[in-house]
């Protein structure tokens, strides 16, 4: 199975598992300050909105799941250039999965409850639970990014012979591959530019065809394939780490890299503005659409090569709270929905000012949520293997 220079034996990169922890812990905050965003619609929504968290809350929307999914890309070719195919098919089994479904049946009913309590529902948890979600709509709330991962894993497998071509046709190794873009840095930024095309390219064409909202059997085309392009674009990294996910960086590189990030994201959200991106592609015309995702697409790049380097910089260690934290962060994401969920219920019915409840909020979920990951799952074979994390128990240091 193995077709280049076995991933398997590369040096751990270490700040890209930080990163990936990274990514996943962010969606706490995220799902708490969208409670409080005046345009982005959610089930719980504070009677009081300020803009602030709609900018917040797209920032985030930029760059998060799309880095999430080009780490996993990357990860995934990885992983499959180093085992066999049913090694490969049961780790990711173990790692996506099996948490799925008793995710959807214990995690993910909590977000339609409070939207059907918001719309006058009466009946209790349990109640709606069957009848309501198990039995009508068995929906996957925030797990929707697992879902999706599990499904490219095996498109991914149906399609990489071709789809290996592709990326070796447009990052040649003899120009992007090894330690070349150490020789010339300019490489690395048409890497970036060659990944926004990619994605813009995948994401015009599906959002031709459906808006942005529209949803079958809980897929959304335009979401599904925009997301895909970051990850099929991860895999064709390998042997390419030098280009975005590795190689030398200094200081003024990242602060470079941050400038443009924050004023691509200022670009994309005035655009999105003229050209809301619920609305039909050409609803502002064709080329204000091209360039609104062309804007999404490469933004998100941007912020994705600037975290990495940032972590590469900074965060590139395996200390105690380094491993704890990534040990945990998808057992935290995967419950932390329902615990937000209830915390903010409660919170969004005080008299409290908008900062205040927000402060609370995002404070009690975090708070929340690691104790009872601390305390009932980190130590649990059961609950670590239904959470994803493979039946390894993490002991803590005494």
């Amino acid at each position: 199975m193995v077709e280049q220079s076995s991933p398997a034996k590369q040096s751990r990169l270490d700040y890209l598992d930080n990163l990936r922890s990274f990514a996943l812990l962010l969606g706490l905050a995220f799902h708490v300050a969208i409670v409080y965003a005046a345009v982005i619609i959610y089930p719980l929504r504070n009677d009081d909105r300020s803009i602030a968290f709609d900018v917040f809350g797209e920032w985030v929307h930029l760059f998060r799941m799309p880095m999430f999914f080009v780490l996993s890309g990357y990860f995934t070719e990885r992983i499959y250039l180093s085992k066999t195919l049913t090694e490969f098919l049961k780790l990711r089994a173990l790692r996506i999965i099996l948490p799925l479904i008793p995710g959807i049946i214990l995690f993910a009913p909590m977000q339609y409850y409070v939207n059907a309590l918001q719309e006058g529902y009466q009946g209790n948890y349990f109640r709606f639970l069957w009848e309501e979600f198990l039995l009508k709509n068995p929906a996957p709330s925030h797990l929707w990014f697992i879902l999706y991962l599990a499904l490219y894993t095996f498109l991914y497998l149906g399609i990489r012979p071709v789809i290996h071509r592709i990326g070796t046709f447009i990052l040649p190794s003899s120009r992007y591959g090894g330690e070349e873009p150490e020789k010339r840095p300019s490489v690395k930024w048409e890497t970036l530019l060659i990944a926004g095309i990619w994605c813009t390219i995948w994401t015009c064409d599906i959002n031709y065809f459906f808006l942005k909202d529209e949803k079958y059997l809980n897929i959304e085309p335009v979401q599904f394939i925009y997301d895909f392009s970051f990850f099929l674009f991860g895999s064709f990294l390998i042997g390419r780490e030098s280009t975005i996910l590795k190689g030398k960086t200094s200081h003024s590189e990242i602060i470079l890299l941050g400038f443009l990030a924050f004023v691509f994201f200022g670009l994309f959200y005035w655009v999105s503005t003229i050209d809301p991106y619920w609305s039909y592609f050409g609803y502002a015309g064709f080329g204000m659409r091209i360039l609104h995702i062309f804007l999404k697409c490469l933004g998100g790049w941007i912020w994705i090569a600037f975290f990495i380097r940032l972590f590469q910089l900074f965060f590139n260690k395996t200390g105690k709270l380094n491993s704890y934290l990534r040990e945990s962060s998808l057992p935290v994401y995967l419950i932390h929905h329902p615990i937000s969920l209830g915390i903010g219920f409660l919170v969004v019915s005080t008299g409290l000012s908008i900062w205040i409840k927000f402060s609370i909020h995002i404070f009690s979920v975090y708070a929340v949520t690691f104790l009872v990951y601390h305390f009932i799952i980190r130590d649990s074979d059961f609950w670590l293997t239904v959470l994803g994390n493979k039946g390894i128990s993490f002991k803590r240091n005494k």
